[in-house]
């Protein structure tokens, strides 16, 4: 141990000297395994973020699936041949994409997916207004004076995922109308 490595401080209340043994070359090597350690992680996340092209191009299966509304759709790619499977209350249309179909498709497909994203905003805003609903009640039947200095914010909340949820389903709506319009110009 190093003359370097003690400290003396003093001590506030009775003003003697105390040391205190510090190791720095332990402090510094933690430091210098967790620098490492972040590094490494960092470099992990760096390469399994980056795939080359070549991959995907080589890539034959199942690219891309979801569904929505009872719509669904699976994209398979074999060599450079795409294959789209739409289906519909168990109808099932096989459909080869090409340039004349991949626009509407596409369209498809982000319109199941946009589907499937604004059902989930439903289920959660509604779920959001039942939590509020159910907390209101027990407030309620633990005290009703407390309930009168925060029912303010408690209509605010409650109106707040009402809303949300009324825009969510006027939103659901439409993009059911939507991938109904996309499927039925595939299927015919």
């Amino acid at each position: 141990m190093n003359s370097n490595d003690i400290r003396f401080i003093k001590s506030i209340n009775d003003n003697k000297s105390t040391k205190i043994i510090i190791f720095p070359s332990i402090y510094k090597t933690k430091t210098k395994n967790r620098i490492l350690l972040i590094l490494f992680c960092f470099i992990l996340f760096l390469s399994g973020c980056s795939q080359a092209e070549e991959d995907l191009e080589e890539y034959s299966g199942v690219i891309s699936n979801d569904q929505a509304l009872g719509y669904e759709y699976t994209v398979t790619k074999e060599e450079h041949i795409f294959t789209w499977k739409i289906r519909y209350k168990g109808n099932i249309t096989t459909i080869e994409e090409n340039i004349n179909n991949k626009k509407v498709l596409e369209d498809y497909r982000m319109a199941v997916i946009d589907g499937h994203l604004i059902l989930g905003k439903l289920i959660i805003s509604l779920s959001y207004f039942l939590i509020v609903s159910i907390i209101t009640l027990i407030l309620f039947k633990k005290s009703r004076k407390n309930l009168h200095a925060i029912s303010p914010i408690i209509i605010i909340l409650a109106c707040i995922a009402l809303f949300i949820s009324f825009e969510s389903s006027i939103e659901l709506n439409r993009e059911l109308k939507e991938i109904k319009h996309y499927y039925l110009t595939l299927t015919s």
